[in-house]
């Protein structure tokens, strides 16, 4: 299946898998501590936006006259976790969770990165990409003028 195709399935089932995390929470837990749950999570997404906007903002001034400066360095995923976080849904809070901290984010892109390596197209037309039964090295450690093949 085409990764695009794959994305599209899995955006317009979110809905659905979202009702029936809920229900297996409500079942494990309760109707009301699942929905106190939901909230706490949409609450710690609301302060980790708030956190990580607060800390991108770069170069303030205090009310001293000190110039003091952010760090951060952290790009768009804390930013991306906590609005995941803040919509309502366990499997969002879930997808928030694992994008706020780096291990599981640098995990996250390599699944990524290998998903859609498979669906790359070269850049040029004139590109050709050969296996490797289908080459061999040229002589030398100088290429042949392009467009002509190397005399042997």
């Amino acid at each position: 299946m085409h990764p695009v195709k794959a994305i599209a399935i899995g955006v317009l089932a979110w809905p659905a898998a979202e009702i029936v995390a809920f229900f297996l929470v409500w079942a494990a837990v309760g109707f009301a501590n699942a929905i106190f749950l939901i909230v706490r999570m949409s609450l710690a997404g609301l302060l980790v936006l708030r956190h990580f906007s607060s800390d991108t903002r770069g170069i303030r001034t205090t009310a001293g006259g000190f110039v003091a400066a952010s760090t951060w360095s952290g790009g768009l995923a804390p930013g991306l976790g906590g609005i995941l976080l803040l919509i309502p849904g366990f499997l969002a809070s879930a997808l928030g969770i694992v994008i706020l901290f780096p291990v599981s984010r640098r995990w996250l892109l390599t699944g990524c990165r290998r998903l859609f390596a498979t669906a790359r197209r070269p850049a040029d037309s004139d590109v050709v990409d050969l296996a490797p039964g289908e080459w061999r090295p040229v002589a030398g450690e100088e290429l042949p003028p392009s467009g002509r093949t190397p005399e042997k």
